[in-house]
């Protein structure tokens, strides 16, 4: 079956994962998927074949990238799983065979079983997972066998200015979330120092992809992406947390997340932002009253 002929999904469930204003939901579905499915290809290895291949769309949605594998899901097995369990259903009905889908709830583990898969992509998931980060990590390792890759997105220098609205500092950011309050739909920011630092106690770092930069130094308006290859460790949430590492940019990343958190809590209070260091100097109080100074946090 020719790729053009693969159903079409409701313009809802298109548009679940964010459409650009100005663009229509199905278009925008259809060409995003075709960009990702070129990102996700370009990160593999020279030598990756597809041949028997078993893979994991985390976080499928309504298969916005899983479509553009329609050939390759007939030479390998190809499963997708999401938490909306609307998309799931269309997903079901409309798209398998070739591809097969299961739910997955908000915290880990999945049903399959260790070592399951070769690779695995998250396209747009830890770009809104925030207390959990570690724990469906270490399940992504899980889910791979010994020497498997995992791809995925994330919030780095191309969506700082525009989200957080300010200029970004590689070392003064390491992961912080902004609209904790919105759950699945919080923004969560990785710098790459801080990815390396801390998935790369799991995975082997394969290469990470930034935007592309303008003639003045800009950077395009858009994800980054980090392929990575299963490491032969035992991972536990204490493993990817621990702060071990460089310090200075540790403790200059936490100061960023409370001051972005503080600037947050007043802006839902009704209250003008404060100028220079103040939500800094603010926040630390709050972590204070909180129990602990962000240099004591760093030191457990």
């Amino acid at each position: 079956m020719p790729r053009s002929a693969l159903p079409i999904p409701p313009s809802g469930l298109a548009a679940r994962v964010g459409t650009p204003e100005g663009h229509d939901p199905v278009q925008f579905y259809l060409a995003e998927g075709t960009r990702l499915r070129g990102v996700i290809e370009s990160l593999l290895p020279v030598d990756w074949t597809w041949d028997a291949k078993t893979v994991l769309d985390f976080g499928c949605g309504s298969a916005r990238v899983m479509r553009h594998f329609e050939p390759e899901a007939r030479r390998g097995e190809f499963w997708g799983c999401d938490i909306d369990q609307a998309s799931i259903e269309w997903d079901s009905a409309n798209l398998s065979p070739p591809f097969r889908f299961f739910s997955n709830g908000a915290a880990p583990p999945l049903a399959q079983a260790a070592g399951s898969f070769d690779l695995i992509w998250a396209t747009s998931v830890f770009t809104h997972i925030g207390d959990l980060w570690s724990d469906w990590l270490a399940e992504m390792h899980r889910l791979l066998a010994p020497g498997a890759i995992l791809i995925a997105s994330f919030l780095g220098e191309g969506m700082w200015e525009a989200l957080a609205g300010e200029p970004y500092r590689e070392d003064e950011i390491g992961m912080s979330v902004m609209h904790h309050w919105e759950g699945t739909d919080a923004w969560v920011f990785h710098s790459e120092w801080w990815l390396r630092e801390h998935w790369g106690r799991a995975f082997a770092v394969i290469d990470v992809r930034q935007p592309p930069r303008a003639d003045d130094g800009s950077t395009q308006i858009t994800h980054s992406y980090i392929a990575l290859r299963r490491r032969e460790v035992i991972v536990s949430k204490d493993l990817l947390e621990r702060i071990d590492g460089d310090q200075t940019r540790e403790l200059a990343g936490l100061q960023t997340s409370l001051r972005l958190a503080y600037k947050e809590l007043a802006e839902l209070a009704g209250r003008p932002a404060l100028p220079g260091n103040q939500h800094l100097e603010r926040a630390v109080r709050l972590a204070r009253r909180l129990g602990g100074t962000a240099r004591e946090r760093l030191a457990r």
